[in-house]
């Protein structure tokens, strides 16, 4: 075969593959925060041990309190957790927003939340003991996670760990 043929060929596929990532990276909603000067994240705590987890007693949340601090608005978006044990969402003194879980496990999403200069939130991690079933029982390490748009603290990653008991 020509050797013009072949690199024609070579491009075009390379032409089509590209396409195809760039219209599968725009077809999606998932939110786009755009960095800020003058959002400002105070965050509390980013980790938390709970200790034993008793199976039997249901879903067990913990709040990680956060603040801006900053002379803008902070936004948050794209809150994600680390397996689909887990739900994280995020509650102002205005507003709780939807459920979020495991990242690729439920559809993009475009919400977005804001946090008011000198508000404060919480970002609520839910941990559901008995999702895994009965064999689900001894250490469990999870995350939740978000990005926001203070141009120091873009991606956010919030841990708690326990043990998992009957």
């Amino acid at each position: 075969m020509d050797k013009k043929f072949i690199i024609g060929i070579i491009i075009f596929i390379v032409l089509i593959v590209g396409s195809a990532i760039i219209f599968a990276g725009n077809s999606s909603s998932k939110a786009v925060v755009e960095k800020t000067l003058g959002a400002k994240i105070q965050i509390d705590h980013s980790s938390k041990s709970l200790g034993d987890i008793i199976y039997d007693k249901g879903i067990v949340a913990h709040s990680f309190p956060l603040k801006n601090i900053g002379t803008k608005n902070l936004e948050v978006a794209n809150l994600s957790t680390s397996c689909m044990c887990t739900k994280v969402y995020i509650k102002t003194s205005s507003e709780k927003s939807d459920e979020f879980g495991m990242k690729g496990m439920s559809s993009p999403s475009d919400w977005k939340g804001i946090i008011k200069p000198g508000e404060s939130a919480e970002i609520v991690a839910e941990f559901d003991p008995q999702y895994h079933g009965p064999q689900g029982v001894g250490p469990i390490s999870r995350s939740v996670s978000m990005e926001t748009n203070d141009p120091d603290h873009p991606y956010v990653e919030f841990s708690f760990e326990g043990d998992v008991i009957k």
